[in-house]
């Protein structure tokens, strides 16, 4: 049974420790596509606890989407209470990061996890079991699910801040879910270690930009939860906006590479238009780094 709910949910904080609370907002009500605080009922925005997540309430139970971390299972368990007394029936992992997968294994039930299969890969090396849920299913560049009567689209374009990043689009919401494709509005931070490349990333977002269709909104695998009108979910022309500068700083970088610019070079000379103002640059070092490196390397960029 799920309760629709509007705005953020009153009563989650007063149950838990501010430390360890996970927020929930709507991501669903009848309201003009045009309005900042577009939602669609019966989906959920979760934040803190690790990267954010979402939850999908259909007839036949509580699609996952991202686990965060070990020890948050509960947490997250606890707040869904607020809105459907359905089990989670179904994880899908979006990576193989540890604030994605961590509470995996939290979720009681027969609970099928689905993952991307470079992800599944990882994961399985780096823990021996791969997860604890009782069944994992993978798939390569795309997959198709119905639960309870409600489509989930999941898409893999290439590599991006891992190799086994997928993206699920919900057709019924016009929302896609790019997890730390687009981690929020600033510059992508890459896991090389788990085969990430800031050289194909904009190769990746440019697929996906060019294959999704019907999404309005995006949420992001990082940043907080919009607040009302001030703070709404990225639209879809926002995503765009971000595949087109992950490929114009990975340009000036490779640039400066080519011109024999050092790393603070790089840095201190990058220059990008004026409409990625409001973008955050701190990262801007490390990622320098990272396409430096996959340069001298020659890393493949698919």
């Amino acid at each position: 049974m799920a309760i629709v709910v509007f705005g953020m949910l009153s009563g989650v904080h007063a149950q838990q420790p501010p430390s360890r609370t996970v927020g929930i907002y709507t991501i669903g009500q009848q309201v003009p596509i045009s309005d900042p605080t577009y939602a669609f009922a019966g989906v959920y925005f979760l934040s803190n606890g690790g990267a954010n997540a979402l939850a999908v309430t259909t007839p036949d139970g509580v699609v996952l989407i991202d686990a965060k971390l070990k020890g948050w299972g509960p947490i997250v368990l606890t707040t869904l209470q607020q809105v459907t007394d359905d089990p989670v029936v179904r994880i899908i992992n979006t990576n193989a990061d540890e604030d994605h997968v961590g509470a995996n294994s939290e979720y009681a039930g027969k609970v099928e996890v689905v993952m991307q299969e470079n992800a599944a890969g990882r994961l399985l090396k780096r823990t021996g079991t791969g997860t604890a849920s009782p069944a994992v299913k993978t798939f390569g560049d795309r997959m198709s699910l119905t639960i309870g009567g409600t489509q989930l689209q999941l898409y893999h374009f290439g590599k991006g801040h891992t190799d086994g990043d997928a993206v699920v689009v919900l057709p019924h919401a016009r929302i896609a879910y790019v997890s730390d494709l687009f981690a929020e509005k600033a510059v992508p931070v890459i896991d090389r270690a788990s085969g990430g490349s800031a050289l194909a990333l904009p190769q990746t977002l440019a697929r996906a930009v060019a294959e999704i269709k019907g999404v309005d909104r995006v949420i992001t695998g990082h940043g907080p939860a919009p607040q009302g009108r001030g703070r709404p979910w990225p639209t879809w022309d926002e995503f765009r906006e971000y595949a087109d500068f992950t490929r114009e700083f990975a340009a000036a970088a490779q640039a400066a590479w080519k011109g024999g610019r050092t790393v603070e070079q790089a840095v201190s000379e990058l220059r990008l238009p004026d409409k990625y103002k409001d973008y955050r640059m701190d990262g801007a070092r490390a990622a320098i780094e990272t396409i430096f490196a996959e340069l001298k390397q020659g890393t493949p960029q698919r």
